[in-house]
């Protein structure tokens, strides 16, 4: 044998030769990727590490992707109900101008119009307190005529702030308390006309109470037992009461008494209307006068004897044994029936029976009889059609925030409420005929209480809701700062973590540069030295 490298040698330096090759290689590849390794496992040191700061990384960057899009709705809603606001307020100076002048003899080009957008509910208000301002008891037939057309414009004012409630933001509507399908607002008027022709203002009348208003009771066949309908007009269960939710007579009140005066109704048993409550709609019947007909609860005395309501008591009674007074589940307006083969539909309520198993509607039902159990169900319309969900929304690991504004809030409420008061028929007097001055200053002044309670809710006003556009809107405001803040902090975080994370992933393109020329040049020589060792025999290594 010649050679002098073994088997052994050869295999050795070949094997550092492919080290070194390899080395290259994974250098060329970080030099293209600009990373440390393609997997883990080349940066096994720091891999535990960097899995911990890519999940946080990404734990973070889905909450800043999350809380930016809940941000642009609250944005969203915080224009709408600034809109609303806003859109309240315009009536109010249009109203005001309109009667700073003589309307007796304003010419038809006085009576002017405004666009949708200009309306406001503060500008509603400083309308009807202006309106208010003049003696409106003894209106001519012009001024009668200019307030129909000031209902006119009012109706449209209502269309626009329904609007401003129903917007949508990504296919779902943003003030429907969960329910996202359906527009939440939905006053089923297309005209003041089609609405007067529910609230004519004397059989039926606009409900002047958040628990009038938004009465959304369901009565079902356990309420009802076998239900008529009739073609003369009416709707009747067999079971007693069906349609009362109280109903007082002579043997719960004795004599009672009315006082046109104060506005009274007294029962001679003391705690007989201990369960009536302020905000309740009441029917009177069986007197015999003009004081058989609803009113609305303001408040219960004490000792229960004494409740004082709205509108006005006609006539004084000093003590009436026949009178009836219940207080019905189902309110004149409209109402939806479900479930029944042939009167599935929608019909206006103009009375109750006082023992509440009859209501008088029109149009006429088609006759029809359901014997228990059945499947029909009767509910008042009430303009909100959302849900009653509290939205949630997570903004980080430690804490949330409620999206808790919905169409049902007390403010807009109160704002819808205050429309019906003013777009309802003229009251007439049923002796003469003629418009009831009175009681429509009494409308319209309760209608003002009610726009400024909207506005801005009065502490001492115990009859409404605490709940006002400004509360609103400050509720929004918080909440898009907490959003916002949370964010900035958010979006910090997450550079000092992508920061980090390059850190241990990315490579230095220059010390990867200096690495491979070094790792080239041991290459070559390892090959210049496998060439001169593998020429090398033991002749030539004597020599």
């Amino acid at each position: 044998m010649t050679r002098v490298p073994t088997l052994a040698s050869h295999t050795l330096m070949l094997s550092r030769l492919m080290t070194t090759q390899s080395k290259i290689y994974d250098l060329d590849a970080q030099l293209s990727t600009e990373k440390k390794s393609q997997d883990y496992s080349g940066i096994a040191s720091d891999a535990l590490c960097l899995i911990n700061f890519e999940n946080e990384a990404n734990r973070i960057n889905t909450y800043i992707t999350t809380n930016t899009g809940a941000n642009v709705r609250l944005s969203t809603m915080n224009e709408s109900v600034s809109g609303a606001l806003q859109s309240l307020i315009t009536f109010r100076d249009d109203l005001s101008s309109f009667l700073s002048k003589d309307i007796t003899t304003m010419s038809g080009k006085d009576i002017t119009t405004m666009s949708g957008k200009e309306v406001s509910l503060i500008t509603f208000r400083d309308d009807l307190s202006s309106f208010l301002s003049k003696d409106i008891t003894t209106m001519s037939g012009k001024e009668v005529s200019g307030f129909a057309d000031l209902q006119a414009r009012a109706f449209n004012f209502m269309k626009v702030i329904q609007d401003y409630f129903d917007i949508k933001l990504n296919g779902q509507y943003l003030f429907g308390g969960g329910k996202s399908n359906t527009p939440p607002v939905d006053t089923g008027f297309d005209s003041l006309k089609d609405f007067q022709a529910i609230y004519d203002g004397n059989t039926i009348t606009a409900p002047e109470s958040r628990l009038s208003h938004m009465n959304n009771t369901k009565i079902t066949s356990a309420n009802t037992g076998n239900l008529t309908f009739n073609a003369g007009g009416t709707i009747t269960a067999a079971t007693a009461e069906a349609f009362n939710l109280q109903h007082y007579d002579n043997g719960d009140t004795d004599n009672v008494a009315f006082s046109a005066a104060n506005g009274t109704i007294t029962a001679t048993t003391a705690g007989a209307f201990s369960n009536v409550a302020a905000g309740m709609m009441i029917r009177v019947g069986g007197t015999g006068t003009d004081n058989d007909r609803f009113y609305t609860v303001q408040s219960v005395f004490t000792d229960g004897r004494t409740i004082t309501v709205e509108p006005d008591i006609a006539v004084d009674i000093a003590a009436s044994a026949t009178a009836e007074i219940s207080v019905p589940a189902i309110q004149p307006g409209q109402i939806t029936i479900k479930g029944s083969d042939n009167n599935s539909r929608t019909f206006t309520v103009s009375d109750i029976s006082a023992d509440g198993t009859t209501l008088t509607v029109t149009p006429p039902p088609t006759a029809e009889v359901l014997t228990t159990p059945h499947d029909a169900q009767i509910s008042n319309n009430i303009y909100y059609h959302g849900g009653e969900t509290v939205v949630e929304h997570r903004v980080s690991n430690t804490r949330s925030i409620e999206f808790g504004i919905n169409a049902k809030d007390g403010a807009v409420e109160k704002a819808f409420r205050a429309f019906g008061m003013v777009l309802q028929g003229m009251p007439t007097d049923s002796g003469t005929g003629e418009v009831d001055g009175n009681e429509l200053s009494r409308r319209l002044n309760k209608a003002l209480s009610v726009v400024n309670d909207a506005i801005e809710h009065k502490v001492g006003n115990s009859g409404e809701s605490v709940q006002d556009f400004g509360r609103l809107k400050n509720l929004l405001a918080s909440n898009q700062v907490v959003l916002n803040s949370a964010i900035s902090n958010q979006k910090t975080y997450f550079s000092f973590l992508a920061t980090r994370v390059t850190d241990m992933e990315n490579a230095n393109q220059t010390e990867v540069l200096i690495r491979i020329k070094n790792e080239i040049y041991t290459l070559q020589v390892s090959y210049a030295a496998l060439n001169k060792i593998n020429n090398l025999s033991l002749l030539n290594y004597m020599d």
